[in-house]
């Protein structure tokens, strides 16, 4: 969803590049729409693959990043777990001497 626009952006871009190539070069107005026909699809093609790239990629991201944070989680619930069970037998210990 964060590439919502990305592809349309890309499209865009290589039109506004290709008009102004075929205004510089004096090109005729069927000719030149054509080519940004052409441009439009060939770049949104592009586009397309590129956003689900990206996408997955962030996906990917997303998930490690998830999965580093349960990590940290359990960890510390096993560090806070074994100092309980040390203040436990330290009261243990204690106890005992009297």
């Amino acid at each position: 969803m964060k590439l919502q626009y990305f592809r349309a952006f890309i499209v865009l871009l290589a039109d506004l590049i290709t008009l102004i190539i075929n205004i510089r070069t004096g090109r005729e107005v069927t000719v030149s729409l054509l080519i940004v026909l052409i441009v439009t699809v060939v770049f949104y093609f592009i586009a397309t693959l590129v956003v689900e790239i990206l996408q997955k990629g962030l996906e990917k991201a997303q998930d490690r990043d998830r999965e580093l944070e349960e990590q940290r989680r359990l960890q510390e619930r096993q560090t806070e777990l074994e100092e309980e069970n040390n203040q436990e037998n330290s009261f243990g210990d204690i106890e005992e001497e009297f």
